[in-house]
């Protein structure tokens, strides 16, 4: 039997994310017998960790701010991690986000590891990368150091590819798996459609809002339910000048909830101009709800013929497409149809064996 070690980066870090589910997804569905996932850590609030697959783990209750709190459990759970990678019995090392302070170490015992690049967000937006934010040197020194790499969609390995070079040889790509793990509570509204996640920058969000305003005249009853971060006061302020603060509606939804917003909505949209993947296209389509992206970076790869697409820098195309969808029950039954075939080759189970051939290969 394998070994597989992996850290708690950012297990540490988010209490949700779609970083985060996959690996909980790939650490507790990996075939028993053939290898033997561990992963070192002693704090934890991670949302699919300690919920979805009820591991148990020490936490504190102060202060009462997450991200204060998860320094303490940084410190804490970086000195666990440091120890198996120095003295554990494992085959490969597995990272789940980019801080390097294991490289020297994995080297020196000579144990291979593996690195899964979920998008290179931050290398087509440095803009939005924060000055103290060391992300893209790391991420570039491990995905030259790593023995393979796992790219999440195959937009995501040209993006490694021309950005930083990498032979295309030393790169697998394991397409993201979902499976539903919620009963879906009651429905929360009525006739709305679903926005899933932040809303800066790169996300598109408020062009793709101004373009659709006009059919909130044309509709009194839409709104618009946003999850994810709560809105900004600037964004507040916006909503009110554009006379829609009525239609927008920000919930914090739990698993069950999330389930009931994608069956009930009209549509799911996702405006972005860049994912590395993209998991609510897949949450979307498991819960019967009908998909409207634009034609962006991995979204075509992911969804095939089972979305309604827009240009996300053209205005008009964005306001047809919602209209369209909007207007015709027949179009969003036949899209819920496509996206439950589609949902079917993104399962947990092929994403897990194709990471488990990797692993093989090394």
């Amino acid at each position: 039997m394998k070994k597989i070690l992996f850290d708690n980066q950012m297990f540490t870090l988010q209490r949700f994310g779609g970083v985060t589910r996959y690996f909980a997804d790939l650490i507790h569905n990996m075939p028993a017998g053939e290898f033997v996932p561990e992963i070192p850590m002693r704090y934890c609030e991670n949302h699919y960790m300690t919920e979805t697959y009820g591991q148990k783990y020490k936490s504190i209750k102060f202060p009462g701010n997450y991200r204060l709190r998860r320094q303490l459990y940084i410190i804490a759970n970086k000195q666990v991690s440091w120890k198996a990678i120095k003295f554990g019995d494992y085959d490969i090392f597995h990272p789940t986000y980019f801080n390097p302070y294991f490289l020297k170490t994995v080297k020196k015992r000579q144990k291979p590891f593996v690195l899964t690049v979920h998008d290179m967000t931050f290398e087509r937006y440095p803009q939005d990368v924060l000055i103290y934010d060391r992300t893209i040197p790391h991420k570039k020194r491990l995905i030259a150091e790593a023995d393979h790499i796992i790219a999440v969609s195959e937009n995501t390995k040209r993006d490694i590819v021309e950005l930083l070079g990498t032979d295309p040889s030393k790169i697998s790509v394991v397409h993201h798996g979902y499976r539903s793990v919620a009963e879906p509570a009651p429905r929360l509204f009525d006739r709305y459609v679903l926005y899933v996640g932040e809303r800066k920058g790169y996300k598109n969000f408020l062009p793709w809002l101004s373009a659709i305003r006009p059919i909130f005249n044309l509709d009194s009853n839409l709104k618009v339910v946003c999850t994810g971060t709560p809105f900004s006061s600037a964004e507040i302020k916006l909503f009110k000048k554009w006379n829609i603060d009525g239609r927008l509606v920000h919930i914090s939804a739990n698993d069950a909830q999330m389930a009931s917003l994608y069956r009930h909505a009209l549509c799911f949209v996702f405006p972005s101009h860049y994912e590395g993947f993209g998991i609510p296209i897949l949450e979307a389509f498991a819960n019967g709800c009908p998909v409207c992206l634009s034609n962006a970076s991995c979204f075509p790869e992911v969804a095939g013929d089972a979305a309604m697409f827009f240009n996300p820098n053209d205005a008009q195309s964005m306001h047809d497409t919602l209209k369209e969808i909007i207007a015709s029950e027949a179009l969003r039954d036949e899209l819920r149809g496509k996206g439950a075939l589609r949902s079917r080759e993104f399962s947990i189970e092929r994403m897990v064996e194709q990471t488990c051939d990797v692993y093989r290969k090394l």
